[in-house]
C-alpha cells in the first residue's frame, strides 16, 4: 500500500515537471506578444498633374472671311482745284481742271479767251475791261461782284451763273444762254441782251434800264424790284 502511495506522489511529481515549462513557455509567449501601436497617419502625396498636349484635330474648313476693300481715290479725283469751285469738282477729271486752271491765266492774262473751257470757275469780284469771251463756256460760274466793263459775252453759256451784283454796263450778251442764271442785283444799263434766253433766271432788282431786250426770252424769270429798259420798275 506505501508503496502505491509513493508511486502515485512520484507520478504526480513528474507530471508537474510536465507541465512547468509548457507554463513557462506560455508565459513568455504572452510576454513577447507586442503591444498593439497605433498607426501613425502618412502623409499623402499628390502627384503633380502633367498637362497633357491636346490631340490635334484635323482643322475644320471654314469660308474665307470677305475682307473689305480699302477705299481707293478715284483716278479722276481732283488734287488742285485752282480756279474750279468745289462743289462742281467732282464732274471733272485732273485733266479737265488743269485746262480749265490754263484758261482762266489766258482771260487774266490777255482779257481774252474766245470758245474757252470756263466751267464752274470762280472768280469773284474780278475787273477786267473790254474782256472777250465770245462762245466760252461760263456754265455754273461764280463771277459775283466783278465787273466786265464794255465785254463781249455773245453766244456765251452762263447758264446757272451767279451774276449777282456783277457790273455789266454797255456788254454784248445777245444770243447768250442766262438759263436759272443768278442775276440780283446785276447793273446791265446799256446792255445788248437780244435773243438772250433768260427763262427761270433770277432778275430780281436788277438794271435794266437803256437795255436792249428785243426776241430775249423772259419766261418764268424773277423780276421784282427790276428796273426795265424804260426806266419802269416792276413790282
Amino acid at each position: 500500500m506505501k508503496k502505491i502511495t509513493r508511486l502515485s506522489i512520484a507520478l504526480l511529481m513528474f507530471a508537474a515537471t510536465l507541465e512547468y515549462p509548457q507554463a513557462g513557455l506560455q508565459q513568455r509567449a504572452i510576454a513577447q506578444t507586442p503591444t498593439p501601436q497605433p498607426e501613425t497617419p502618412q502623409p499623402q502625396i499628390i502627384q503633380p498633374q502633367i498637362p497633357q498636349p491636346p490631340t490635334s484635330q484635323p482643322p475644320t474648313s471654314q469660308p474665307p472671311t470677305p475682307q473689305t476693300p480699302t477705299p481707293q481715290p478715284k483716278a479722276d479725283d481732283p488734287k488742285n482745284l485752282g480756279y474750279v469751285s468745289p462743289e462742281f469738282a467732282e464732274k471733272f477729271s485732273q485733266q479737265q481742271i488743269d485746262q480749265i486752271n490754263a484758261n482762266v491765266e489766258t482771260l487774266l492774262l490777255t482779257q481774252s479767251c474766245v470758245r474757252c473751257d470756263l466751267r464752274a470757275v470762280k472768280l469773284v469780284n474780278l475787273r477786267l475791261k473790254n474782256a472777250i469771251v465770245t462762245g466760252a463756256d461760263l456754265s455754273d460760274a461764280n463771277l459775283s461782284g466783278s465787273r466786265f466793263e464794255i465785254s463781249d459775252f455773245v453766244n456765251t453759256n452762263l447758264a446757272r451763273a451767279d451774276l449777282s451784283g456783277v457790273e455789266l454796263i454797255g456788254a454784248r450778251i445777245s444770243n447768250t444762254n442766262l438759263r436759272k442764271a443768278n442775276l440780283t442785283g446785276t447793273n446791265l444799263d446799256g446792255a445788248d441782251l437780244r435773243f438772250a434766253d433768260l427763262r427761270d433766271a433770277n432778275l430780281s432788282n436788277a438794271n435794266l434800264r437803256n437795255a436792249n431786250i428785243d426776241g430775249a426770252s423772259l419766261d418764268r424769270a424773277s423780276m421784282g424790284g427790276t428796273t426795265m429798259p424804260d426806266g419802269s420798275k416792276k413790282q
